[in-house]
């Protein structure tokens, strides 16, 4: 059921102070935040010369992805992101997926354990919000594996010291980003965190030694083709 409506489509997709198309640069130049007014570097201007950082991007999306992380009980990834990604305040694109990914995937693990972690699944998202936005053409690594590579190192207690941890973290990341390279196409947030969540709960399946990828049904048909003006063709989650 898509009840994103078009009315809100393109600030959804494009500036979110105008509604125009973005321009997506190779090399950044000088702009300031029309919400808070920090001057930095910036990669993603609008046609109007309107620039959004980071921060103001994501910060609304930021709150209700915590609130809802902190007070569902669903075990299932898919479930709880496609419900957060209907809220006005997720943006087709954006840095907020990057926080969704680990603060999601590591909440629904501990549902489908049956144990309460807060400290976990706030820690996961003060991980994730700070992978900037374009991480995987600029960086060369999608903040969706990142994500992954995050709820890893969370439940598994990594740190740069601790061996196996260490390797866990950077495999479950490898994996997914190789899954969503190879898929191929522009960028497409919702296409990266749905994917994410397919390796993710395979790959801690495996580690942690239980049926969770059997247990909890990760299809999905997408409602957002209409928002994305370079939606792949042949992506397979496409209704």
């Amino acid at each position: 059921m898509d009840i994103i409506s078009l009315d809100m489509g393109s600030k959804k997709t494009n500036c979110m102070i105008c509604g125009s198309e973005l321009e997506h640069l190779n090399e950044p130049v000088a702009a300031a935040c029309e919400y808070c007014g920090a001057e930095e570097d910036g990669y993603f201007i609008c046609k109007s010369g309107h620039y959004v950082c980071n921060g103001c991007h994501s910060k609304d999306a930021l709150e209700v992805i915590m609130n809802v992380c902190l007070n569902t009980d669903s075990a299932n990834p898919n479930e709880i992101a496609e419900a957060l990604m209907l809220h006005p305040s997720i943006h087709m694109h954006g840095p907020e997926h990057h926080a969704l990914v680990p603060t999601v995937l590591t909440t629904a693990y501990l549902n489908y354990i049956d144990k309460d972690d807060d400290d976990a699944i706030i820690e996961a998202m003060e991980r994730g919000k700070k992978v900037p936005g374009g991480h995987c053409a600029l960086y060369g690594v999608c903040g969706g594996a990142t994500g992954v590579g995050i709820a890893v190192s969370i439940l598994t207690e990594a740190t740069p010291l601790t061996a196996e941890p260490r390797s866990h973290a950077m495999w479950s990341t490898a994996r997914t980003l190789d899954v969503i390279a190879d898929s191929g196409g522009a960028r497409c947030c919702k296409k990266a965190v749905r994917m994410s969540f397919e390796e993710g709960v395979k790959y801690m399946s495996k580690l942690f030694g239980n049926n969770w990828v059997d247990d909890v049904d990760l299809s999905v048909k997408c409602t957002y083709t209409k928002l994305n003006t370079e939606c792949d063709p042949t992506c397979k989650y496409r209704a």
